[in-house]
């Protein structure tokens, strides 16, 4: 129970630690007169998935300190995608159907396919080296260069720097957000690997709710913005997190320590996410939105997912 608890306490401290220095590290780049585009293709998404990125380089920590817990951090990356491309797009289509636009849903539907296999390509042999964390890690700078050369002449224009406040406090939320997000991904990472040695499971399905977890920043993004009517926006938000994290949070990891990948989630988890990313695509591309049926067909999806993990997998 100590360990449920601990990691309950973690994941919300990943959450709130996110989203307080992410919001404060944004004022302090708009202060500082940085492009909104490049604050948007980094600071923004990148924060979102910063959840993501610190367990994995806990995990990383925990390996390198002789504690195994690489299950429990490729768990992380796929439970967090496969939930964000199916449980949470699914969400946000039930409050209000979302329309999907053509060029960014080519763009990013194809980069997040490519990121997904280039992170099951590195796992194929069973090792993730810091030389394939590092490619990976590269493919993910090479994307969001791309972005800014490829949407630079149209993005808008900036109001000017956020009024009142004050930089250096700004900073120091920024800095204790970072701060607080790294002790609760420590501790979340540890509690994990307890409660799958108590349990006697393999950790990468801790690591899968985990990663359900740490996918609550992405789902309060994209409900706000479909509760305001902008669920294209949500979607960018959590097409995005889905090339942020096989590249960026796993690359990050495995360039820390390597990771040794379970069996499981080679033969189940990795080919449940890609079946369920190409039906989610198509289902994106079908008219164009996506409406309320097409969204319980995701979120049945992810009910299946769970049920043959936890019944013929765990």
């Amino acid at each position: 129970m100590g360990s449920v608890i601990l990691c309950l306490l973690g994941l919300v401290g990943l959450v709130v630690g996110s989203d307080v220095g992410v919001a404060a590290a944004q004022r302090v780049a708009r202060r500082l007169g940085v492009p909104p585009l490049v604050i948007g293709l980094t600071l923004a998404s990148v924060g979102t998935s910063l959840p993501e990125i610190a367990t994995n380089v806990a995990a990383a920590l925990s390996g390198a300190g002789g504690v195994d817990a690489s299950g429990l951090a490729v768990g992380n990356i796929i439970g967090s995608n496969l939930s964000q491309i199916t449980l949470l797009i699914g969400i946000t289509a039930l409050i209000a159907p979302i329309q999907v636009p053509t060029n960014a849903l080519r763009r990013d539907g194809r980069a997040m396919f490519a990121a997904m296999l280039l992170m099951f390509l590195a796992c194929l042999d069973g090792v993730v080296t810091a030389a394939e964390g590092w490619g990976l890690m590269a493919a993910y700078a090479g994307y969001v260069g791309w972005l800014l050369f490829s949407t630079r002449r149209t993005a808008p224009e900036v109001d000017g720097p956020p009024r009142g406040g004050d930089a250096f406090k700004d900073s120091l939320w920024a800095l204790g957000g970072i701060a607080l997000v790294a002790v609760s991904a420590d501790v979340l990472v540890g509690a994990g690997v307890t409660l799958a040695e108590g349990w006697g499971v393999d950790p990468s399905l801790v690591g899968l709710f985990v990663g359900l977890g740490t996918g609550i920043p992405e789902l309060v993004v994209a409900i706000r913005a479909s509760m305001h009517g902008a669920g294209d926006l949500g979607l960018g938000n959590l097409l995005g997190s889905n090339i942020t994290d096989p590249l960026l949070s796993f690359g990050i990891g495995a360039t820390v320590h390597p990771v040794v990948v379970p069996d499981i989630a080679l033969r189940f988890d990795f080919p449940w996410w890609m079946v369920s990313t190409v039906a989610a695509l198509l289902l994106l591309r079908a008219h164009r939105d996506l409406d309320r049926r097409e969204a319980s067909v995701l979120l049945l999806l992810f009910g299946l997912f769970v049920y043959q993990r936890l019944a013929f997998f765990s």
